[in-house]
């Protein structure tokens, strides 16, 4: 099947990373064989998402040895499936972190979040990454008066500390991202775009040469002091290491009980069209900067280097399945935003847990001494959990001021975690009303 009628083409099947569009255009890796037997070193990393790959290549730069375990395959989980969108910041804004966090500490949390552009960007400059990268800044877009107020709000507090965050109006978003879906908006000259999957085989692919061991489809079962270090049990073998950083977010199990209950993961759903012509490319978002909104179910998109629209939203279930009635929400928004592309468009579906966090913040957890773990990037991975690696690499390594970021707190639970199922549906639909009552 050709043409239209492929794109058209809905199927049901479990998601992956290798069926997204991301896989289906990443160059892949090199063989990178599960850990059997046992292996020694001064760190194991869990996880090969852009936290875990971060922290073994800082680490890795510092002369430090590393051995990275990954589940599947870097950049499997939301590493490899989210939009691209290298997003300055973390949600809260400035004065809600100085609020938070007194004037000295937050105001350092604010500037260190919104300098995480810089070590995605740093990173593949040093490396030469070849990840599609576009710095063309960033677009939030607001619905209604709420939204409004949201994004008013960062102009401001970002003006305010020298950032030359500029505001949008109707008429602009209409001519710069091709929708008159909004009534305000704002232009962040620091965020970017990439191939998110291609960025995470790229870490990998530095961290391989300056000699951190990865082994692929290995799977961290449990996480044990053993008296002079830490000891990593997987299915054919043990890692064995001073210090352990565990970097699985969204996609945590079960080897460290707790951990999970930390965050709460949430399905979303990308839609990807088959490449736009001429005219609908020069018309929707034509500076190609990453857009989203500021609805409590937001919506986010973007136009990939192939000219693809990129179109991402919350899903009808909590299962990664692609169907299309688990689409049924992102494709009202899109024809919500951007009426002209049809749902015979899309030749692209895929799903990706994103781990969120009550207080909308990550966190970095010291579980034991030589035991850390990086969480909750609260849907800004690519930026946040690059930038992430860094502060865990400095934990380890005892430098200070490239570990001077966000506190580090003992793991919390979640109250009642065992309900978090029923509680997100709960959730759900709430936004969705008020979404609809105060946009």
């Amino acid at each position: 099947m050709t043409g239209r009628g492929a794109a058209a083409a809905w199927y049901r099947s479990s998601c992956d990373v290798r069926t997204s569009l991301w896989g289906k255009t990443a160059p892949v890796l090199p063989d990178l064989p599960p850990l059997r037997g046992d292996a020694g070193s001064d760190v194991v990393v869990i996880g090969g998402g852009f936290c875990g790959l971060s922290t073994a290549l800082h680490l890795a730069e510092q002369g430090i040895g590393v051995t990275l375990l990954e589940a599947h395959e870097p950049g499997w989980g939301a590493s490899g499936r989210n939009g691209g969108q290298v997003i300055p910041g973390l949600k809260l804004q400035p004065d809600d972190l100085v609020a938070r966090y007194g004037r000295e500490t937050g105001e350092r949390i604010a500037q260190t979040a919104a300098a995480a552009p810089g070590v995605v960007y740093g990173l593949i400059g040093k490396y030469g990454i070849d990840a599609d990268l576009r710095q063309t800044g960033w677009i939030q877009l607001a619905k209604g008066p709420a939204g409004r107020a949201t994004t008013d709000a960062h102009i401001a507090q970002w003006q305010q500390r020298g950032v030359g965050v500029a505001a949008l109006s109707r008429d602009d978003i209409v001519a710069r991202v091709g929708t008159n879906a909004y009534i305000a908006g704002l232009y962040d000259p620091r965020g970017g775009q990439l191939h998110p999957l291609k960025y995470a085989r790229g870490l990998a692919r530095a961290c391989l040469s300056l000699g951190v061991t990865i082994h692929a489809d290995t799977p961290a079962l449990s996480v044990a002091h053993d008296g002079g270090g830490w000891t990593v049990t997987t299915e054919h073998g043990r890692a064995r290491a001073g210090t352990v950083v565990v970097a699985t977010n969204g996609y945590t199990g079960a080897m460290l009980p707790g951990l999970s209950e930390t965050i709460v993961p949430v399905l979303t759903g990308v839609l990807a069209t088959e490449p736009l012509g001429d005219n609908l490319a020069r018309r929707i978002l034509p500076g190609r900067q990453g857009a989203a909104d500021t609805r409590r179910l937001l919506s986010w998109f973007g136009i990939d280097a192939a000219n693809r629209l990129l179109f991402g939203s919350r899903i009808n279930s909590q299962q990664e399945l692609i169907d299309r009635s688990n689409f049924g929400f992102g494709l009202s928004r899109l024809s919500e935003i951007f009426p002209e592309v049809g749902a015979d468009r899309i030749a692209h579906m895929w799903t990706g847990r994103v781990a969120l966090t009550l207080d909308h913040v990550p966190h970095i957890h010291k579980l034991a001494d030589g035991l850390y773990a990086g969480m909750g990037f609260n849907g800004r991975g690519v930026a946040m959990a690059s930038m992430f690696g860094k502060v865990l690499a400095g934990h380890v390594a005892g430098r200070a001021d490239d570990a001077d970021f966000l506190p580090v707190t003992p793991m919390p639970k979640i109250p009642f975690s065992r309900f978090r199922g029923q509680g997100l549906a709960v959730a759900l639909t709430w936004k969705r009303a008020m979404d609809a009552l105060r946009p």
